[in-house]
């Protein structure tokens, strides 16, 4: 029983990791070129500078653009970036998330690009969430929303409070939130962030994490959003995985660094530990991952 059940999640993760794969190249190809169209009106030398200067830009103009072309006026405090200017030595241009105007910067980019990656259909319990959320607290895990850059949907820190620290998106739908928050508690759990233990505060209760040999960060994505995506699955969420990963995947041999067993493990710890809902009338009784 056990042993079907693990061929089965295997094939489902082959194809995600199949149809990622597809998507590699041509979401690359097609992302390239329709950010240079986008920004036409300045050199494709003058979009590569802004480019260096913060590799997460989304949309960017100079004072006169923004307010032409969009009605849109820059903040006070904004951050400029400094490219290269006809008639003068330099000229300043701002991302859209330093601008103000009838849409919010997110309002703004989601009618400029179509769509939203971090998407996810389907609808949950709030209280599931929110189960969630206290359970990683209780495992001293901190659960935060924050407004973060339009195309980072959550992450992993320690850097402000030295302890574990997972950052949400302010403003995403519940059922946003609760897979990206799947996606950062399998890289804790899939040993991704150099952490050692976990340490349970009301029974005093200790957790190793594994021990994991360095691997790349697009293994780490794979792994997680593969977890995130197992456990969605089940809920019935639809999230674009596929999209995602290929954003990922620079080269095939990443997968040989894939862990299937690890993948499966976390994702039953996950069920088993945070109480996800599951469809199955009876649910094998399973040891910790770490026992």
């Amino acid at each position: 029983m056990v042993e079907r059940s693990y061929i089965s999640d295997k094939l489902t993760i082959d194809d995600l990791i199949r149809r990622s794969w597809n998507l590699r190249d041509k979401k690359d190809f097609t992302k390239f070129i329709d950010f240079i169209a986008k920004f036409e009106h300045y050199s494709r030398f003058n979009t590569m500078l802004v480019y260096i200067q913060n590799k997460e830009v989304t949309f960017f103009g100079g004072v006169s653009y923004w307010k032409k072309n969009f009605n849109r006026t820059i903040k006070r405090f904004a951050k400029p970036y400094i490219i290269l200017a006809p008639k003068s030595p330099v000229m300043l241009v701002y991302d859209v998330m330093e601008t103000e105007g009838k849409d919010t910067p997110k309002e703004f980019l989601d009618k400029i690009f179509g769509e939203n990656l971090f998407e996810v259909k389907g609808h949950i319990d709030r209280r599931v969430y929110e189960g969630a959320v206290l359970t990683a607290q209780s495992w001293g895990i901190q659960v935060i929303r924050k407004p973060l850059h339009y195309f980072k949907a959550g992450y992993v820190t320690t850097a402000i409070t030295e302890r574990l620290e997972i950052n949400l998106q302010e403003g995403a739908t519940t059922e946003e939130n609760f897979t990206v928050l799947l996606h950062e508690l399998a890289h804790i759990l899939l040993g991704h962030t150099g952490h050692k233990e976990l340490r349970k505060k009301v029974i005093d209760q200790k957790i190793t994490l594994p021990e994991r040999r360095k691997i790349s960060r697009s293994t780490e994505e794979l792994e997680a959003e593969t977890v995130s995506y197992l456990i969605s699955t089940k809920l019935k969420l639809i999230k674009r995985s596929e999209e995602y990963i290929a954003g990922y995947l620079k080269n095939i041999d990443d997968l040989m660094q894939f862990s299937y067993e690890m993948v499966i493990k976390v994702a039953d710890k996950i069920d088993n530990t945070f109480l996800i809902p599951t469809t199955s009338a009876i649910k094998p009784t399973q040891k910790s991952l770490w026992e």
